[in-house]
C-alpha cells in the first residue's frame, strides 16, 4: 500500500513539473517603431538628391542652386588637392538632418570611399547654407533626414567643352597653320609685275608647272586690343620649284649664274628646286572670336631661310632611253626669302597671294627675278 501511495505522489509531481516547464513565458510589451516614409530621390547631372517628408526640406534656390553649390565645392577641392592618384569619378553618400531652423545637423558618411573623400564630403555638407526646413501636414517645421550623393569629378558637358574650345581658339588660334598649295610666276622687276623677260627669255618660267607648297607647322596669335585683332607668328617650311623652258640648263660660278640652251638632247623639263624654313609676321583681323566661324584677313611678311637647292633636267636620248640630270648646288641663290603676304578666307579655307621683295638670286649674279606666288590654303586650329 505504501508503495502505491509513493508511486502516486511521484507521478503527480512529475505532471505538475511538466505543466510548469511547458507554460509559455510572457513577452513584455515592445514599442512599435513606425517605418519612415520612403525617401524621394531627385537626380540632377552628377548629384542624386534624396529628400524625405511630404513637404521636403529644400536648398535655398532649389535643386539647380544645390547642384551649382556642390559642383563648385567639389571642383575647388579637386583643384586644391588633385594628385596623380586622385580617385576620379568616385562617389560618397552622406546622410544628414535639417533642423527646424534649416540648420545642418549631424552629417554622417552612409557609404564612403576613403578618408580623403569622406572628410571632404562631410566638410562640403556641413558648410552648406541653411535649408528651408521640411513641414508637416499642419505646415509646422519639422526635422527631416536627407541624403546627398557627391561625385568627385569635373562635370563638363558637350556645350561647355565647345565653349571652352572656342574660347581657346579665340585667344591662340591663328589662320596660318596648315597647308598651302599654289603656283608661282616670275616677274622681271620689283613691283613691275611684268612676267615677260624681253631681253632674257631664259628666265621666263612656266607658271602651270612652277609650284609652291607651304607646310605651316605652328602658329600663334598674340591678341591686340581685342580677340578680333592679333599679331600672328610661327614657323613652317616652303617647297618651291621653278620650271624654265626645258632646253635651258643652269650654269654658275662665284660671279654669275646663267641659263644656257642645250640642243644636244631632247629635254622634257628643266626645274630649279628650293627648300626654305619660313616664319610669318602677320596682322590678322577676324569677324568672330571663333576660329571656324570667322572671316579673316592676314597681311604682313613671310621670311625664309634657304636650306637646300638643286637643279633637275629630264629628257630622252635618241634611242628612247630616259635620263635625269641633277645638280645639287647653291647657284648663287639668295640665302633669304622675304615675301609680302596677303591672305583671306573663312574658317579653315582661304586663299593667299605672296610677292617676293627679294630677288631669287643674289644681286649682281644675274638679272632680278621677283616671283608672284598665289594659291589656296587649308588652315588648322591649334
Amino acid at each position: 500500500m505504501k508503495y502505491t501511495l509513493l508511486f502516486g505522489f511521484v507521478f503527480s509531481a512529475l505532471c505538475y513539473s511538466a505543466q510548469v516547464i511547458e507554460k509559455p513565458t510572457e513577452v513584455p510589451h515592445q514599442e512599435v517603431i513606425e517605418q519612415e516614409e520612403p525617401l524621394k530621390e531627385v537626380i540632377v547631372n552628377n548629384v542624386a538628391i534624396e529628400l524625405a517628408g511630404p513637404r521636403s526640406a529644400s536648398f535655398p534656390g532649389g535643386v539647380d542652386s544645390l547642384q551649382a553649390y556642390l559642383t563648385n565645392q567639389i571642383e575647388a577641392f579637386i583643384f586644391q588637392d588633385t594628385n596623380e592618384v586622385f580617385p576620379w569619378g568616385e562617389q560618397v553618400f552622406v546622410v544628414f538632418d535639417v533642423g527646424v531652423q534649416g540648420e545642418i545637423i549631424n552629417p554622417l558618411i552612409e557609404m564612403g570611399y576613403n578618408a580623403m573623400l569622406d572628410s571632404a564630403a562631410l566638410d562640403i555638407v556641413r558648410n552648406m547654407p541653411k535649408w528651408t526646413p521640411a513641414t508637416n501636414e499642419l505646415d509646422e517645421p519639422v526635422v527631416s533626414t536627407n541624403r546627398l550623393t557627391l561625385l568627385f569629378d569635373i562635370n563638363m558637358d558637350a556645350e561647355e567643352e565647345w565653349d571652352l574650345e572656342e574660347e581657346n581658339e579665340s585667344k591662340n588660334s591663328a589662320h596660318w597653320a596648315g597647308l598651302e598649295i599654289g603656283a608661282q610666276l616670275n616677274t622681271s622687276q620689283f613691283l613691275s609685275f611684268n612676267p615677260i623677260f624681253d631681253k632674257n627669255p631664259e628666265w621666263q618660267n612656266i607658271p602651270l608647272k612652277s609650284t609652291i607648297i607651304n607646310l605651316n607647322l605652328f602658329a600663334h596669335k598674340f591678341r591686340l586690343f581685342s580677340d578680333h585683332l592679333g599679331l600672328v607668328t610661327g614657323y613652317g617650311f616652303s617647297f618651291l620649284n621653278t620650271d624654265f623652258k626645258p632646253s635651258y640648263a643652269l650654269q654658275y660660278n662665284e660671279n654669275s649664274t646663267i641659263a644656257v640652251i642645250d640642243t644636244t638632247e631632247s629635254f622634257r623639263r628643266s626645274t630649279l628646286y628650293g627648300f626654305y624654313l619660313t616664319m610669318p609676321v602677320l596682322f590678322e583681323v577676324t569677324t568672330n572670336s571663333s576660329f571656324k566661324k570667322s572671316f579673316y584677313l592676314n597681311a604682313g611678311v613671310v621670311g625664309g631661310l634657304r636650306l637646300y637647292s638643286h637643279h633637275r633636267q629630264t629628257g630622252n636620248y635618241e634611242n628612247g632611253d630616259k635620263f635625269e640630270w641633277i645638280t645639287r648646288a647653291k647657284f648663287n641663290l639668295n640665302p633669304f626669302m622675304l615675301d609680302a603676304c596677303l591672305r583671306i578666307g573663312y574658317g579653315s579655307f582661304g586663299a593667299f597671294v605672296n610677292y617676293a621683295m627679294l630677288s631669287t638670286f643674289k644681286d649682281g649674279k644675274t638679272i632680278g627675278q621677283f616671283p608672284l606666288r598665289f594659291g589656296v590654303s587649308l588652315n588648322l586650329p591649334q
